[in-house]
């Protein structure tokens, strides 16, 4: 699969401003330049437990939605939480359980079978549920029900949260409060239902003039289902998870952490999301999902970790079945040369409707193609989608919506039930949309580079300062580096299937290690080879001792000898060069210079060793702003410019500023 490194140029002289200022690396004021901080937004982003939480009463119905609830307390009415059986939906039932509880309410929870009800609310649910209690709240659903919520009205107040887009109708509830709703002017838009759920308590704290702070005990369970929901880790989000997993108290959390070996001082969102959030999600895939808000509010540790290994061995099944959707998938794929349509629609009898969703992320990976699982059984199809930049899922669903009986989702996941009938037509028009919406360009993988280093640039102290980044996940991804025209001196397969990469190289006479996760069929290509590389540096932890490691996402054998630090020399170096010549024609007289001049220099003042090239090319650029003149190796100092010039002026300096593929 073709794959495109892609680095966006950024305004140096913003970086170098972040970088004096905040006392950080260049390559990290880089990286928060990219991010179009300035300095009071980089500040609260590297220290994220001090970003403010927005007013919960900008949410719309929010004041209305608590006044309902006062009125419940009072009169001590039955409220019911119906939620949902992912992670999302379970950590927000088990969040108002346990806020709610504590403030005296009678409340008790509902959860809708996925297999026998599937996802949101239902007439047949609210029929159980409505003789039994005088308030429901939904939470992670409910903004597209309106026939259940229109059957409901005159029965029972309904207060819906929620975060998925609505359609152009609202339900007709008691309240709704959700982010993305029209005429809503909450400024954060990005958070989950548990997001939500937590902006309702601390709505219903101020309205009860209680302390708001007190709910950040509980920010471990907000942080999971934002975590596993995938919703960007930006704005107050980047709190909640920062705080969240910095003071895990959840008995539940705590004893699943356990269970998958990790440290719990030293959680990450990647330890929740690929190893807390499956074995929760496990239950509602193939069981029932209340098992789950069981653990979540259980209360002493042999009822938790009784649940805990339950979910634990249910996550296994569940990867068993996958595996095996997975291959199956992948053959049909290929025996069809289904691979080769811009949409890849995949069919399985009998397929486990529960885990579709976990194959189709793993076939986008894959194929880097908009994926759409169907499980039939019962002339009935389940779907789930996962999507690329380039296509809305959703809105792909809309323009198919004839020939679906429901559907709902987001621009990069997406599910909906079909009538087996219906299904060439809809694949006719689903083809016809991908067609229509996709190009080939979209088609190719593109990774974001944060900048180029060298080797030497990877130190333990740089590694350490990346992790002011944290939490990383979506909308704040784990950086990625380039290195480029290193040696391998050894390759090699490892692993148990021998299906992994490592290899050492050289660079400046020091060895390095790289690890490629199935890379392996490069091993034989790359011995004695220059390559580039794209990574995540680390530090790998073995036998008492840590060493660097540079963690692969893709490499490539390398094109050109010179490389990008080479062709696009930096704003700072371009200034050092500068000012060696400017403090030698002060201090000496001397304004004339030789390339072996600057080379002298740079060693003596900056400790810095640049090839003939890239100097050449910092002369160069200087010579377009009219600061000196070249003549084959004659390098002359003009008089000082009586007014500022910017490097910008500079045809060379400026080719940065096009996108550049690396």
């Amino acid at each position: 699969m073709n794959k495109r490194w892609e680095i966006l140029p950024i305004d140096e002289k913003k970086q170098i401003l972040l970088e004096k200022n905040l006392h950080i690396s260049s390559s990290l004021a880089e990286i928060l330049t990219r991010k179009n901080l300035d300095e009071n937004s980089a500040k609260l982003f590297l220290n994220p437990t001090k970003i403010p939480y927005h007013d919960p009463f900008l949410l719309k119905d929010m004041e209305k939605a608590c006044q309902r609830l006062l009125l419940a307390l009072k009169n001590k009415e039955k409220i019911c939480i119906y939620g949902d059986y992912d992670v999302d939906g379970v950590s927000s039932t088990a969040l108002l359980m346990t806020v709610f509880t504590k403030l005296g309410f009678n409340i008790d929870y509902y959860l809708p079978d996925r297999h026998s009800e599937g996802y949101g609310l239902h007439i047949e649910s609210l029929q159980k549920l409505i003789p039994k209690y005088d308030l429901l709240i939904t939470v992670d659903c409910g903004i597209t029900a309106l026939d259940e919520v229109d059957y409901a009205k005159d029965k029972i107040d309904m207060i819906i949260t929620d975060h998925h887009l609505p359609r152009e109708i609202l339900p007709d509830a008691f309240a709704i409060i959700n982010p993305t709703q029209t005429q809503c002017i909450y400024p954060n838009k990005n958070l989950c239902g548990v997001g939500v759920a937590f902006k309702l308590c601390q709505g219903l704290y101020q309205s009860l003039n209680k302390d708001i702070h007190e709910l950040e005990n509980y920010l471990d369970i907000v942080a999971l289902g934002t975590i596993a929901d995938i919703v960007p880790l930006v704005d107050e989000n980047r709190r909640i998870v920062k705080k969240g997993l910095a003071n895990i108290q959840n008995l539940g959390i705590k004893t699943l952490i356990e269970i998958c070996n990790y440290d719990e001082n030293n959680i990450t969102t990647g330890h929740i999301g690929f190893g807390v959030a499956p074995r929760l999600n496990a239950a509602g895939r193939l069981t029932h999902a209340s098992i789950a808000v069981e653990l979540l509010l259980a209360t002493d540790k042999q009822t938790a970790r009784q649940k805990a290994l339950y979910l634990d061995e249910e996550n296994k099944q569940r990867q068993e079945i996958v595996e095996d959707i997975f291959h199956e998938a992948v053959k049909k794929i290929e025996e069809n040369n289904l691979q080769e349509n811009k949409i890849i629609i995949v069919v399985g009898e009998n397929w486990h409707e529960g885990v579709i969703g976990i194959a189709a992320s793993r076939l986008q990976e894959k194929y880097y193609r908009p994926i759409i699982i169907i499980a039939t059984k019962d002339n009935i199809g389940k779907a789930s989608c996962r999507s690329i930049d380039g296509l809305h899922m959703k809105n792909a669903l809309t323009y198919c919506e004839q020939d679906l009986m429901v559907y709902g989702g987001h621009s990069k996941a997406a599910g909906f039930t079909i009538d087996l009938a219906k299904l060439d037509d809809f694949i006719s028009h689903m083809q016809t949309y991908a067609n229509e919406h996709l190009t080939d360009e979209d088609l190719i993988p593109i990774y974001q580079v944060e900048t180029v280093l060298t080797p030497q640039d990877i130190t333990m102290d740089f590694i350490e300062e990346l992790s002011l980044l944290e939490p990383f996940g979506m909308g704040n991804p784990k950086p990625q580096f380039v290195c480029q025209n290193l040696l391998v001196t050894k390759s090699m397969k490892m692993g148990k299937e021998n299906n992994h990469l490592r290899f050492n190289f050289a660079y400046n006479n020091t060895q390095y290690t790289a690890i490629g996760w199935h890379m392996a069929d490069v091993a034989d290509d790359i011995n004695n080879k220059y390559v580039d590389i794209l990574f995540q540096p680390e530090l790998n932890h073995w036998n008492d001792h840590t060493y660097l490691q540079f963690k692969l996402s893709d490499l490539r054998q390398s094109k050109r000898k010179i490389s990008y630090l080479e062709e696009f020399p930096a704003y700072d170096t371009i200034g050092k060069i500068y000012l060696c010549l400017r403090n030698q024609e002060k201090k000496y007289g001397q304004s004339i210079f030789s390339l072996k001049d600057c080379q002298a220099l740079l060693k003596q003042i900056y400790n810095l060793n640049l090839s003939d090239y890239s100097i050449k090319q910092c002369l160069i650029i200087l010579s377009e702003i009219n600061i000196l003149t070249i003549n084959q190796d004659k390098i002359k100092l003009l008089s000082l410019p009586n007014q500022k010039i910017d490097i910008k002026n500079s045809p060379t300096f400026a080719k940065r500023f096009n996108l550049q593929k690396l």
